[in-house]
Order: C-alpha cells, then sequence, then structure tokens
C-alpha cells in the first residue's frame, strides 16, 4: 500500500503521455459559452425540484429567522442599488418585446391558473382586508359629499385610511 502511494504522484504524468499518444488534449478556456451555461441551466432546474423543495423546507436558517438584521442589509442594499443607478440601468436595458412575448405566451394562463393555485392565499387574508374595507368605507361614507373640497376630503381619507393598514393586513 505504501508503494502504491508513493507512486500516485508520478500517475499524472503516466495520463499526461497516455493522451498525447491517443490524440486527446485538454485546453483551457477563458470565454464562458453562453449556449452550454444556458443548456445546463435548463437541465439543472428540470433535474432538481426535488433538491429545491428540501432545501427550502429544511433551510439553514429560516428567511423570517432575523428580521431586524435583514431589514438593515436590505437597506444597505437598496442605499447601494440606488448609489449605483441600480433601478435606471435595469429599466433603460429592459427588453419590452420578451416582456410582450412572456405575456403572450404564459401569463395569461398563469393569471387564470392563480385562481386556483393562489386561492388559499387570498382566503387567509380576505377576513382581515375585508375589515380593513369596511372601516375605512364606514369612515368615508359618514363624510360630506360634494363636488371640490368635500370630495378631496373624501379620496384622501380613503387614500390615508387604507394606507394605514399597510402590512397590517395578516392572516387569519
Amino acid at each position: 500500500m505504501i508503494h502504491v502511494a508513493a507512486t500516485l504522484p508520478h500517475l499524472w504524468q503516466f495520463f499526461a503521455f497516455l493522451a498525447i499518444g491517443i490524440g486527446a488534449t485538454i485546453a483551457p478556456t477563458s470565454q464562458v459559452n453562453a449556449a452550454n451555461m444556458a443548456a445546463n441551466w435548463t437541465k439543472g432546474v428540470a433535474n432538481n425540484g426535488a433538491k429545491w423543495l428540501a432545501k427550502y423546507l429544511a433551510p439553514k436558517a429560516l428567511f423570517n429567522a432575523n428580521p431586524t438584521a435583514a431589514q438593515t442589509a436590505w437597506q444597505a442594499g437598496i442605499q447601494n442599488a440606488i448609489a449605483n443607478n441600480t433601478y435606471a440601468t435595469g429599466m433603460a436595458n429592459a427588453n419590452v418585446t420578451a416582456a410582450a412575448n412572456n405575456a403572450q405566451q404564459f401569463g395569461q394562463t398563469n393569471y387564470v391558473n392563480s385562481a386556483t393555485t393562489k386561492a388559499y392565499k387570498y382566503a387567509a387574508k380576505s377576513t382581515s382586508l375585508a375589515a380593513a374595507i369596511s372601516a375605512v368605507s364606514a369612515q368615508v361614507q359618514s363624510m360630506p359629499r360634494g363636488k371640490g373640497a368635500n370630495n378631496n376630503s373624501r379620496m384622501l381619507a380613503w387614500s390615508q385610511g387604507m394606507a394605514a393598514y399597510k402590512g397590517k393586513i395578516s392572516a387569519t
């Protein structure tokens, strides 16, 4: 065993000469092949659904484990994005044709399917949302109606009333 281990460091020389003898070559590349990258991504995603789900259901840390630290990191990321003009650059580079094609090919189907696939999410929050709408509606309905200032006041009361519920609509 010791003799075999002592010869292993020299095996690369043997394989290098073997490759020359049979015509195989190894060539380093400095470029990434985009077609290979896309094909590998597609295969990887298609073949790893079970792995994704397993890791999603058993993460190293829950996504909401430390909301204060996450918020600090989020704020730093937002400031970095602002400093680097990320939003404007992304919007300037948006491919409207691709967006339209995606909407036409997948959007309508996904939207319609969400009526069943996401119905449980809507139902879970509907009681809380209905209570918020009812409370704000009662306030607005009690205000004077009419052109100008009255309607402006009602509009602002609705907007401000619903804004007060932002982030507070929860599943029941």
